[in-house]
């Protein structure tokens, strides 16, 4: 069994790197790239697991992106009927277009990886909270849909008074409904909540 992630810089890792002229960059040099895809929370949910990963996160994606990813590394046969999948979404509005919508386009996830072991979680911004969506009408495999990692994360800094956002950010100081990214201390924590999520399922 091998961990495959999918999903948008929340995935890739952004933030773990401590130079802060990389704050908005979402395509940097390949050293930082690098660094950011192989120490976000998949290889410490992997590590946890004693499974080896493979991280294809890219910064900036949209939900429609993340499942034409999918589509072509299925296509690809690259996943195997033992991996575990996990895909972390992005932004539900994030490109979205008048002919997508949230639910279809989880629903175009689930048709692709049928048959896999796998499991969605929100990155920082629920998936279906503008949207006119029953919980009973969501795929049992999304864990927690009304919530996000982010809400975790911002639990944890409130009860140990430390900073889990990149460049040692405080969430309080976040513009309203957005967040930083993780540095590596959140991506730990939000490994060690996937973890606790997925174990007994697995």
């Amino acid at each position: 069994m091998r961990l495959i992630c999918f999903g948008d810089s929340w995935t890739a890792g952004h933030g773990i790197e401590e130079d802060e002229s990389y704050v908005k960059d979402g395509n940097p040099p390949m050293f930082i790239e690098r660094l950011r895809l192989m120490n976000s929370w998949p290889r410490w949910l992997a590590n946890k697991l004693d499974i080896g990963f493979v991280n294809f996160g890219r910064c900036g994606v949209s939900n429609e992106m993340i499942l034409e990813e999918v589509k072509k590394i299925i296509d690809d046969n690259f996943i195997k009927e033992e991996d575990l999948v996990i895909v972390m979404l992005s932004h539900p509005h994030r490109f979205r277009t008048q002919e997508t919508s949230p639910l279809k386009t989880l629903n175009k996830l689930e048709d692709l990886l049928k048959g896999h072991k796998r499991f969605y979680f929100n990155s920082f911004y629920p998936t279906f909270m503008d949207e006119d969506v029953e919980i009973k009408d969501v795929p049992n495999f999304f864990i927690n849909p009304s919530e996000c990692v982010s809400d975790v994360l911002k639990k944890y800094e409130q009860d140990n008074n430390i900073s889990v956002w990149e460049y040692q950010s405080r969430s309080q100081n976040c513009p309203e409904g957005e967040c930083f990214h993780p540095n590596m201390l959140g991506y730990k924590i939000i490994a060690d909540y996937m973890h606790f999520q997925i174990k007994d399922k697995i």
